[in-house]
């Protein structure tokens, strides 16, 4: 079963697409679902994130905020423990 990974983000936000573009990339190599939220569906989400957007959960902890790399996912993925793909 793969881990879930929660990216939290809204419509139109650059920085939610380059995280999704990062998460894609690097989903080649770690066996890891990839689960959207819209903050704008959800006041609670909205009032947490709203200026912090993208946000990635991985086993209910918050591991990256805003702009990473492949690298910062990487080692992010890495201390969560997320399966890699042989």
């Amino acid at each position: 079963m793969p881990t879930e990974i929660h990216v939290y983000g809204k419509p139109g936000c650059s920085l939610c697409e380059e995280a999704l573009e990062v998460l894609a990339d690097t989903s080649a190599g770690f066996i890891f679902e990839v689960i959207r939220h819209n903050i704008l569906e959800d006041p609670l989400l909205f009032e947490k994130y709203r200026f912090d957007v993208p946000v990635v959960v991985i086993d209910g902890i918050e591991r990256l905020r805003l702009r990473f790399d492949h690298q910062e996912l990487e080692a992010a993925l890495l201390v969560s423990k997320v399966p890699r793909r042989e």
